[in-house]
């Protein structure tokens, strides 16, 4: 008689380099996969950036509203108009869609998503303290929030009427960034620099974001990988800005954990001539993306420089996904080219309502 083969048979029978690529980890993959695939095909293609560029920012409101950003629309279009429509209608379409993913999610997968959409928390917690710091209002203030991590707008809310900046600190006791907020505030006030308490955040969001990622599959290795990328480009940035500026750096300026810049290489940069800079920026694996605009950074700034960088990341993400089609990756992509194209549909209402010319609009999209 036939005996069942064991399962452990079973397994050493199956291609190391296919092993390699199932997720081990728990989670509901195929779902979410399929569920993000198909929304992803509902963004709108990069030739429709076009047609919004010749629509003036109430059209772009009436066309968006026909189609995923409907609900939305019609909710605020009652008491807003024009730029102002466009804005919170794709903003809370942002938040609700977020959510709606990370709600997919079941085990580990949750986990990852979760920490990877918690870098709303930080930008919502900065957002505040910049509110605080600059004597915004807190109608203006909340309506600068995405509330699309772990914080629901009800806390956000509370956070936002906190009098001080202080009274925003203390309520954040139970979150992981307390500790690290509570490690830097005497330098703050001593120094006034809010850059203090926000780069705090953005170390603790890595940091533990970093932690939660396994390297057990191949898929998760890319992840890690595109993290460390991503680490890489803020640190660029960092160190650029201040090369311009003539500032000098501490290493708490630097996030730790990227791909291919150490922290203490970006501070022997910084104090190398420009040419000699850019010479040694030649040998990193990203230089080919950038290099036309490292030309002009000394007299345009870095939007450009950033805006190329952005779109390596965006086609790096869907080239991994594609590869990787059961994994976090393409649900990274699709988080990754949701923003996209919020941010996109954003530039092109807030430019056409201040009078900015086609091709100035074009020039700040990501597509």
């Amino acid at each position: 008689m036939q005996m069942e083969p064991d399962i452990e048979d079973m397994i050493i029978d199956i291609p190391q380099k296919i092993i390699k690529r199932l997720p081990i980890d728990s989670g509901n993959y195929p779902y979410v996969c399929a569920r993000v695939r198909a929304k992803k095909a509902l963004l709108y293609p990069r030739e429709m950036y076009q047609k919004f560029l010749q629509m003036s920012p109430s059209q772009i409101g009436r066309t968006i509203g026909e189609g995923e950003y409907k609900s939305e629309i019609v909710a605020f279009g009652i008491r807003l108009d024009g730029a102002a429509l466009v804005e919170i209608a794709t903003r809370e379409n942002l938040t609700r869609v977020y959510i709606q993913v990370s709600n997919f999610c079941e085990g580990h997968l949750k986990d990852m998503v979760s920490k990877f959409l918690a870098r709303w928390d930080v930008w919502n917690i900065q957002t505040i303290l910049r509110g605080k710091s600059y004597g915004a209002s807190e109608e203006e203030i909340i309506n600068a929030l995405v509330p699309a991590g772990s914080f629901d707008m009800k806390f956000l809310k509370y956070l936002t009427l906190k009098e001080t900046i202080d009274g925003v600190i203390d309520e954040l006791n139970c979150t992981e960034f307390y500790a690290a907020l509570c490690a830097v505030i005497r330098e703050y006030e001593e120094e006034k620099r809010l850059a203090v308490l926000e780069d705090a955040l953005t170390h603790t969001y890595y940091h533990h974001l970093l932690q939660t990622i396994p390297s057990a599959t191949e898929a998760n290795k890319l992840f890690l990988r595109f993290i460390r990328m991503e680490i890489d480009m803020l640190n660029l940035r960092m160190m650029l800005r201040l090369k311009l500026g003539g500032g000098d750096a501490d290493e708490e300026m630097f996030v730790y954990g990227g791909l291919e810049f150490s922290v203490s290489e970006l501070r022997n940069m910084l104090r190398l001539e420009w040419n000699a800079l850019t010479e040694q920026l030649k040998k990193f694996s990203f230089y080919g993306e950038i290099s036309n605009e490292l030309k002009v950074v000394q007299e345009r700034g870095l939007n450009e420089l950033m805006r190329a960088l952005e779109k390596h990341i965006l086609r790096e993400a869907t080239r991994h996904a594609n590869i990787h089609p059961l994994s976090i990756l393409p649900v990274l992509d699709y988080l990754l080219a949701k923003k996209s194209e919020v941010d996109n549909i954003r530039i092109i209402a807030r430019g056409k309502e201040d009078g900015l010319d086609d091709e100035t609009i074009k020039n700040l999209l990501v597509t």
